[in-house]
């Protein structure tokens, strides 16, 4: 009996949050994925292409660790969550930990990622890129906080496309969008 995380609860939730469109974000200036023009000069034989790349694939999964280690107590509040997203990301996975959390649940597991770049612009100075993975849920599971499965939902894999945006050399998910279970 397995069941996944919030795979229903963050497309619905995801549907919403496009709906209402954007809004304010709390933004954290310390993230580990900063991008200094000093890194780009100081690493022999990279682009900033290169760089950049590193820099959004860190982003993308450094959102990821965050929103799995705060769903293990339902947390909105994490500053890791901060650190690595913003905009209706940062909306989306924070409503997803409120529910839960309104709702007495927990996330125990992993998922799996299998992030790619598939476009970064500009070239020679990037500041957007756009990544496609296929989220594995499916050890991703929603447990009641008093102990127990939630429920005998199945996790899955999500076919998955995030933008990711740099705003003052910090790299974050800017958005995503998790699709439904079985589409990669």
């Amino acid at each position: 009996m397995r069941v996944r995380v919030s795979a229903p609860s963050l497309l619905a939730v995801s549907l919403v949050v496009a709906l209402i469109g954007t809004g304010c974000s709390r933004d954290d200036p310390t993230a580990p994925s900063a991008m200094s023009s000093a890194s780009v000069s100081s690493t022999p034989g990279l682009g900033p292409d290169t760089v950049a790349e590193k820099g959004v694939l860190a982003a993308y999964r450094g959102m990821w660790d965050a929103f799995v280690e705060a769903g293990k107590v339902s947390d909105p509040d994490a500053a890791g969550l901060r650190r690595y997203a913003s905009d209706q990301a940062l909306r989306l996975v924070v409503s997803s930990l409120y529910t839960n959390r309104e709702q007495g649940k927990v996330a125990q597991g992993a998922v799996v990622l299998s992030p790619e770049v598939i476009e970064i612009t500009p070239s020679g100075a990037p500041t957007e890129a756009t990544v496609l993975d296929c989220v594995d849920s499916t050890n991703w599971l929603e447990y009641k906080a008093s102990g127990g499965l939630w429920d005998d939902e199945p996790g899955g894999r999500h076919r998955t496309t995030a933008t990711v945006k740099a705003t003052d050399g910090v790299w974050r998910v800017s958005s995503f969008v998790l699709e439904e279970s079985g589409t990669c």
